[in-house]
């Protein structure tokens, strides 16, 4: 995880520990910040040795500024950070997808980034959570969110133990401190469906959230270093 972000989520670790659901609406993923993912949809297979596409709209369905998805932008409710990684406790790995500001900073003008993950032939098959870590401000309010939902990784032929983008896998739960729910479905009389469990080693309706970053306990050690 990128050092900003590692002092943001350290900052707002102590705030609440708890994950709230995120929500499938109309084939949309609701994440627990200000994301909507457009695909892969939740279950979908990703092929090794392929491109499976990464499509966020950060807009909130037209209701925020484009400009808001640029970290360092002075809206009230924007974007300070979006990592994306592929996360199996099953298979014990931790795959960087996106980190850093690329992701919110390409396609210029446009309300929906898009992000071509190459699924690498070294990836196991396997049970998977598409991790997203979002540092955001609701109405000047900071928020840490994770939001993950199941994919899996079909691949017949591993080429060997993945040596690139790789990053140790983390405890659950992790702290995190999200708004009770996304901004975009306040006061909404839409018809919404909770994503079903991420698979991992969890047994509730929670789903399981990883991090490239060090443990929690590892972030209060280097908070004084990192801030």
């Amino acid at each position: 995880m990128h050092p900003t972000l590692v002092c943001f989520a350290a900052l707002l670790a102590a705030a609440s520990s708890g994950v709230h659901a995120q929500t499938l609406v109309n084939g949309q993923v609701f994440t627990n910040g200000l994301a909507i993912v457009d695909a892969p949809a939740p279950g979908s297979p990703m092929h090794a040795g392929s491109v499976t596409q990464v499509a966020i709209d950060i807009s909130g369905d037209g209701h925020l500024d484009q400009s808001a998805s640029i970290p360092g932008s002075g809206k009230s409710t924007r974007f300070d950070s979006l990592e994306i990684y592929l996360v199996s406790y099953q298979t014990k790995q931790n795959i960087t997808v996106s980190n850093g500001t690329e992701l919110l900073t390409q396609e210029q003008g446009s309300t929906v980034k898009h992000w071509n993950f190459n699924v690498s032939t070294c990836i196991p098959a396997g049970n998977y959570n598409l991790t997203f870590y979002e540092a955001s401000h609701i109405d000047n309010q900071p928020y840490f969110a994770i939001t993950a939902y199941p994919v899996t990784v079909q691949n017949d032929n591993p080429s060997g133990a993945c040596t690139n983008g790789t990053n140790a896998l983390q405890d659950f739960p992790q702290a995190s401190s999200p708004p009770p729910q996304s901004p975009w479905l306040i006061g909404t009389t839409i018809a919404t469906q909770p994503l079903p469990t991420a698979t991992g080693n969890a047994a509730s309706s929670q789903s399981i959230v990883t991090s490239s970053a060090m443990s929690v306990i590892a972030l209060g050690a280097l908070l004084v270093l990192l801030c």
